[in-house]
């Protein structure tokens, strides 16, 4: 895939992520006591609401660039944009983020789907999409899970998140063996990152910062450090 297609996915994941994330704040905000996080949301419901809105006439400018009318590609970006509503909307008092050990593979099958699966196969791909797709299943648990220990003290015991059913230091454990199996895979895959320090790199640090992780951690430990190595995992592919 010519690196001009990468870019206008990436700008439809970008906005998209970023339109879902700040409206599924702008609706959990009601409950101010959730979080300090939560409270800040709800004194700038204005800016939020401009923000998601700017998203997803974005995302939706981006999409009908990409898009290709491949019907498998188009009903895996529906099924994965209707679990992103479902995730905090709630049916029957419930909403599919409470459901027990469910959270997490919500979570890694929504990213799968929109950052691999839907681009390889809507361009039509010679990249084989399951082996990359289960991979990158693996990295997204194994980043995920700091986000379910820095939540401990907010989720709902029967959500069975993996730090509730396991505890911290085998959560750090399993998502750090997680990364050991999505290098190896990714190397198997892509031969050419055996010899890519940048993604050495990502892998290592990413690993170091799970390592370092516990219920204490900031929200910038998390969503910058932890997802910012993200980014830099994301780098690495096109060196």
């Amino acid at each position: 895939m010519k690196i001009e297609s990468w870019i206008y996915y990436g700008v439809f994941a970008f906005s998209s992520t970023l339109a879902v994330y700040n409206g599924q704040r702008l609706f959990k905000s009601a409950d101010v006591h959730k979080s300090p996080w939560l409270g800040w949301v709800r004194k700038h419901q204005k800016m939020i609401f401009l923000l998601v809105f700017f998203s997803i006439v974005l995302a939706g400018l981006t999409f009908l660039r990409i898009q290709k009318m491949d019907l498998t590609a188009l009903a895996l970006l529906l099924i994965s944009g209707l679990v992103s509503v479902f995730y905090v909307f709630k049916i029957k008092g419930k909403n599919m983020r409470e459901l027990p050990f469910i959270k997490i593979h919500l979570i890694a099958f929504t990213w799968v789907v929109v950052l691999i699966v839907f681009p390889l196969i809507n361009e039509n791909s010679s990249v084989q999409i399951l082996p990359m797709a289960f991979s990158h299943y693996l990295y997204v648990i194994a980043v995920t899970i700091p986000f379910d220990i820095r939540d401990l003290k907010y989720d709902a015991p029967n959500q069975k998140t993996i730090p509730q059913v396991i505890g911290v230091k085998a959560s750090k454990i399993l998502a750090i063996s997680l990364l050991v199996s999505f290098f190896c895979c990714m190397i198997l895959q892509q031969e050419n990152l055996a010899f890519n320090a940048v993604f050495y790199c990502a892998v290592l640090l990413q690993m170091i910062l799970l390592a370092f992780m516990n219920e204490k951690r900031s929200d910038f430990y998390c969503a910058g450090l932890i997802d910012g190595t993200i980014a830099l995992l994301g780098l690495s592919y096109f060196l």
